[in-house]
Formats: C-alpha cells, structure tokens, sequence
C-alpha cells in the first residue's frame, strides 16, 4: 500500500505544479483537511473539504502565477507519506522567483488524501510522524561512542 500511497502523493504535487484544481481534488477525500503554510485560515485551523481547497487556490493565485511543489526524498510511515524539499514559486506581476524548502505529510487512506499538512522544516515534518533525522555529527539514540584510546 505505501508504493500506492507516495505515487497517489506525487500526483498531487503534479496537479499543483499545473494548477489542475480539477485533478488534484480526484485526489483528495471530499472531508480533506488541508493546512498549508500560507493563506488566510492557517491561524484558524487551515481549509476543509473540496470548497476550501478551491478557496485556499484561488487565494494564492492572486499572489503566486507559478506554484510547483517538489520532493526530493519521501518516506513513509503507515498512511502517512512524508515529502521532503521545497516548492518554488513566481510571484505574480513581479516574476520573482524563490524555492523554499518545505516539507510535507499526506496521510493516504482508501487511495485519498484525507489530510495534507505543510511544514517549514523536514525536521518538523518527520517529528509529526514520530521520525528524527540522525546526523554525522550525532550518535543514533542508544548507542554507544568509542572510548578513545589510551595513549602508547
């Protein structure tokens, strides 16, 4: 089920690269709890169901003429899919370009997307489902360093 699960998530971020509203809600369950990092009900608990995911698009269309999340590592665990990268985007008028990174955690169920979260860091995003990420620098949990050795 997971393969099933990251490839129903790729697609979404597919429809949203071409602003295929149309196509991504195929996607999402008609109670889909969308909570994106920007947009006017982000304070109030993000965008419910087919009608707010339309309002939250056509939102950030007067703001961004180009939106195109990307991942560029996806784990998953359960019915959550976990999008690592970024998602770049061109103000509308301006033409400015930026490509943040973000991460994100879909939660895939019969085929759905019933919640679509976004987060500033993947640090946040792999907390969210009980994930770390274990760097060079940091031992994993429970394991134990080397002594050093003894001077000869």
């Amino acid at each position: 089920m997971s393969e099933e699960n990251v490839e129903v998530a790729r697609r979404t971020f597919e429809a949203i690269g071409r602003w295929d509203i149309d196509a991504l809600l195929e996607f999402y369950d008609p109670e889909i709890e969308f909570l994106p990092l920007t947009g006017t009900r982000v304070e109030s608990g993000g965008y419910l169901g087919h009608a707010g995911v339309r309002e939250y698009f056509e939102e950030v269309a007067t703001i961004w003429e180009d939106m195109h999340p990307h991942a560029d590592d996806v784990r998953t665990v359960g019915d959550n899919v976990v999008l690592l990268g970024g998602c770049l985007v061109r103000g509308r008028g301006s033409g400015a370009e930026a490509d943040s990174p973000m991460a994100w955690v879909l939660t895939v169920r019969d085929g759905k997307v019933t919640r679509h979260r976004g987060y500033r860091t993947r640090e946040e995003a792999l907390e969210a489902v009980g994930l770390r990420e274990i760097t060079a620098s940091a031992p994993p949990p429970g394991s134990r360093t080397p002594a050093p050795e003894a001077p000869s």
